[in-house]
């Protein structure tokens, strides 16, 4: 239970980071609910989150070294995204709203463009992977955490921009905030993964 709050603590801060998908969330709510937009970001999620955790099975089946690897390399990407974060002026980009399905639709092709996030989320979930449990009952159980904060953030960022985001300070607040988690996670994963490594060595 332990295992799950804290994952559940970690992905809501880790959600909350600014990026295309919180950034078409933004810009859809300044005008209308953006209900099928969060729904296109949270099914990307999950499609990305599923195939993470297969590759992180075959990974545990087959050689261990290969998940320290991933660990500490996807921590460096971590820790590379918390930098470009706390880089970036944390803007939202302006996206024509042009009808509920076509949002959904654009939304998910967004969410998945970006192959990278599997490495995301290689480095992050095996913190959260107890050994000697059933593997596929902890997926199914870390997925559906993951989608119900992932609705509660993005719905979040929706309440934002309608009402708060359009105040420097809260707009300051949400970029500094995630990128600091980002950058402290990436490099806490690093280490871990090198410490590993160094272990096996």
């Amino acid at each position: 239970m332990i295992t799950y709050l804290s994952f559940a603590l970690a992905i809501t801060l880790l959600i909350a980071s600014p990026g295309p998908v919180v950034a078409l969330v933004l810009a859809d709510g300044r005008g209308t609910w953006p209900t099928w937009t969060i729904l296109g970001g949270i099914l990307s999620a999950q499609i990305l989150l599923a195939c993470a955790l297969l590759m992180l099975y075959l990974a545990l089946d087959v050689n261990t070294l290969v998940l320290e690897w991933g660990r500490l390399l996807g921590g460096l990407y971590l820790a590379w995204l918390g930098l470009s974060t706390l880089r970036a002026s944390g803007d939202a980009a302006q996206c024509s709203v042009t009808g509920g399905r076509q949002c959904f639709w654009r939304t998910l092709r967004v969410g998945l463009s970006n192959p990278k996030d599997i490495l995301f989320f290689l480095a992050f979930l095996p913190s959260f992977i107890l050994p000697g449990q059933s593997f596929a009952r902890q997926a199914c159980i870390l997925a559906l955490i993951w989608a119900v904060i992932d609705l509660s953030v993005l719905s979040t960022y929706a309440t934002l921009s309608q009402r708060l985001f359009r105040l420097d300070t809260g707009k300051a607040l949400l970029t500094w905030v995630p990128g600091i988690c980002l950058l402290a996670l990436g490099l806490y994963s690093g280490l871990q993964g090198l410490l590993a490594l160094s272990g096996q060595a």
